[in-house]
């Protein structure tokens, strides 16, 4: 099936990009060890959630076993503003590292991930928000169960997201012509290369506005998984603001249902003219 989507889109880019030097063969593959490496940090972090649930399960989740397991969990994952262990009620009980339990305490119930997560007792992938410890993060949470299979809280880790993504995505891009930016499927801009896009809507933010061509390729992204296409905007983002063409495809990655979006892209480049023969 993997092999069926790069054939199509790398068709689909072939089409859009004709009389144009456009790189597929450098494009589909980063595209592809993006989507990789994000879903293999995903897959990391469902793993060691699973297990810290587990383990949190059989003590007691105010004492000092909970806190140890929590500090190991938070050693585990460089991009974390902190872990936590939230409550029936939605209160942050417990929370490392040292510097962040201050908010101990603090009732997140009204937060919409936390009100899926102890209506449904699932675990929760949350969008990007604004956190009370006072950044715009994501949050990963997931379900603490007794042995008699009661509902005991959850254990959370917060995200920098854009910290996560340039952990992929920079090795991947460093010494080729394309970049990759990441959104949630409401326009939100979670990575990009030009830091001053993160945390932008490109469906509501007023910068975005004159670029309808971007806009529009934008929403297809969100309503399909993956794809190719083109749009116009700014060479390097706000750092030069020259107009140009960008040729792009994107695939998803998800967890717990909530999916991000990948897009790989390339400055169009003139082709070269053809050689006079004599």
């Amino acid at each position: 099936m993997k092999k069926v989507f790069i054939l199509i889109v790398v068709g689909i880019v072939l089409i859009i990009g004709k009389g144009f030097c456009i790189d597929v063969e450098i494009m589909m593959p980063a595209l592809e060890r993006a989507k990789e490496g994000i879903t293999a940090v995903f897959s990391s972090i469902d793993k060691d959630l699973l297990r810290v649930a587990k383990e949190l399960s059989s003590v007691d989740l105010k004492k000092d076993a909970a806190r140890q397991i929590l500090k190991e969990l938070c050693n585990n994952h460089k991009y974390l503003i902190d872990c936590a262990i939230v409550d029936i009620s939605g209160k942050m009980i417990v929370i490392e590292p040292e510097g962040q339990r201050g908010f101990e305490g603090s009732d997140i119930s009204n937060q919409r991930h936390i009100a899926t997560l102890l209506n449904y007792k699932k675990p929760v992938f949350s969008d990007v928000f604004h956190s009370v410890e006072g950044a715009d993060v994501t949050d990963f949470e997931y379900p603490i169960f007794s042995d008699k299979k009661e509902f005991l809280g959850a254990v959370s880790m917060l995200v920098k997201q854009e910290a996560l993504s340039a952990d992929v995505i920079v090795p991947i891009v460093y010494d080729i012509p394309c970049k990759i930016w990441i959104m949630q499927k409401d326009g939100l801009i979670i990575y990009d290369p030009d830091p001053n896009q993160i945390g932008r809507n490109l469906f509501s933010d007023e910068l975005f506005r004159p670029f309808q061509d971007l806009v529009s390729f934008s929403r297809t992204v969100a309503l399909t998984k993956n794809g190719a296409g083109s749009y116009d905007f700014y060479a390097k983002g706000l750092d030069d603001k020259t107009l140009v063409k960008k040729y792009a495809a994107w695939d998803t990655v998800s967890l717990y249902g909530t999916e991000w979006r990948i897009i790989v892209m390339e400055i169009e480049k003139q082709a070269p003219p053809a050689k006079e023969t004599k």
